[in-house]
């Protein structure tokens, strides 16, 4: 019977790694490659194994080059951010520059006339970490290759447990963004929320993927996004109710068995609506002894309150006596609305 070894076969690779190497499987003495999963001169590894970066490393996309830099720094104690691009009327973007968080200078701010300025110190030092992509298009098939590569830094590199506190790292999922807005709206104030989040995960306090600031910052954001769709709500409701009313003011004209009545707030606008027919108005002469109205359907956009007024005639069958739009359930509101029931229907 055959015995299998396995026999290791280094390489000489551009990433400098020793552990890029060929598995050859071999029976005996006979040495004969099986498979050589190389990727760019490399072996491929699990994704969890990042190696470091070298020029003339091959990518499918930009983005997957971005994502590979972008594990390469948080295991090497630092982030990225992307700097320059390049494009070209007939290549579209064939240049891209990923640079370390700590690249450049920033500028000087223009002075605000303000009594206490706040003197906000920079994190970027002139780091020249440099990750330059440069596109090629071979046989039709785009790619993506380094075209510069320095892992040179100026900086200390941060420790594990410091790097994933860096902006770049830290993010809120989806599921901890929805129980951080049902907390917010519970009234829970952001500290507690993380205490909150901390107990549910069942994490160390200060081991969550993000930090206090995120939490405010998100919840800031979603209460301003809440705003800014309230009151442009607001503006489709006016401008709804006002066309309500002039096709109510267009039918009156046009059937004169047609009523309606509204009314208006201190500025002029339109808060409740009632309209009715003449077909039942005189139906409410015959069977409005007993007048009930169903406000059980709102509108979802508007939070307005349709309400129906019905009777029963004398086949027990409900009969429908007109219609109405309120603000909201107040007493106000349903006051009015019987008053303009019987407003209506008695004419």
């Amino acid at each position: 019977m055959a015995v299998t070894n396995i026999w290791v076969k280094r390489q000489q690779c551009p990433c400098g790694d020793w552990k890029c190497f060929v598995n050859y499987e071999a029976v005996r003495d006979q040495a004969t490659p099986v498979s050589q999963s190389v990727t760019n001169g490399c072996l491929s590894f699990p994704s969890q194994e990042i190696f470091t970066p070298y020029v003339g490393q091959i990518f499918k996309t930009d983005e997957e080059a971005f994502e590979y830099y972008s594990n390469f720094a948080r295991k090497n104690g630092f982030s990225i951010r992307k700097a320059r691009s390049t494009e070209s009327p007939n290549l579209g973007v064939y240049r891209r520059d990923f640079v370390c968080y700590r690249s450049g200078f920033n500028q000087p701010r223009k002075k605000v006339n303000v009594e206490h300025p706040r003197d906000r110190k920079s994190l970027r030092c002139g780091c020249d970490a440099k990750f330059y992509l440069t596109k090629e298009i071979i046989d039709g098939v785009t790619q993506w290759y380094i075209s510069q590569f320095s892992n040179v830094h100026n900086h200390e590199l941060l420790e594990d447990e410091q790097v994933r506190l860096l902006p770049a790292y830290r993010k809120i999922e989806e599921a901890d963004q929805e129980r951080i807005l049902l907390l917010s709206k519970a009234g829970f104030p952001v500290n507690r929320i993380l205490k909150v989040l901390e107990l549910e995960k069942g994490v160390q306090p200060g081991q969550l993927p993000f930090i206090e600031k995120d939490v405010r910052n998100f919840v800031r954001s979603c209460k301003k996004t809440v705003q800014e769709n309230d009151t442009m709500v607001t503006m489709k409701r006016e401008s709804d109710l006002l066309e309500l009313l002039e096709a109510c003011k267009v039918e009156a004209e046009r059937d004169d068995g047609f009523v309606y009545n509204f009314t208006t707030d201190d500025n002029g606008k339109v808060e409740n609506i009632a309209w009715t027919y003449g077909d039942s108005i005189e139906a409410f002469s015959l069977f409005g002894d007993v007048v009930t109205i169903d406000t059980s359907y709102r509108s979802v956009t508007y939070s307005m309150i349709l309400g129906m007024w019905f009777g029963i005639d004398n086949h027990g069958r409900p009969i429908f006596f007109g219609c109405t739009l309120l603000q909201d359930e107040s007493s106000k509101s349903f006051s009015w609305a019987l008053q303009v029931c019987r407003f209506l229907l008695d004419l």
